[in-house]
């Protein structure tokens, strides 16, 4: 992928970001944190805190998705892109989301440190409880 289109993007999610704000009655509500990735906007590191809610019916589909959270470019950027794949697609097949899909959604290869600053809100996925 063009390298200037990724920064474009990228930089376009971290300031407007999609799908963030918070729901009024989640049923997965959870917080990451990655301290390892600081810099003068996020001395305490990057975190996300991600809402969902998801159907009643199995298999279980994201209905609707929201974030807040503070960070680096890429941490902010990623969860707003990966949000936006989000929505209709199965819990399950989320938690499953690996480092290549991840890269491919943000259009670069990532070093390790890289990828924890893009994968914070599909670990919160992972983490967070269903709340029936």
């Amino acid at each position: 992928m063009n390298n200037a289109y990724v920064r474009e993007l990228l930089a376009d999610h971290s300031s407007n970001p999609r799908n963030h704000g918070t729901l009024p009655d989640p049923d997965i509500v959870e917080r990451v944190d990655n301290p390892q990735c600081v810099g003068p906007t996020h001395p305490e590191g990057d975190w996300i805190s991600v809402s969902l809610t998801v159907s009643d019916k199995e298999p279980r589909v994201i209905e609707s998705v929201r974030f807040e959270g503070a960070g680096c470019t890429l941490s902010q950027a990623a969860t707003s892109l990966l949000t936006q794949q989000m929505e209709g697609t199965e819990l399950q097949e989320i938690r499953s989301w690996d480092r290549e899909f991840i890269e491919q959604q943000v259009g670069m290869d990532l070093t390790p440190a890289r990828l924890q600053c893009a994968e914070l809100v599909v670990r919160a996925v992972r983490q967070g409880e269903f709340n029936e």
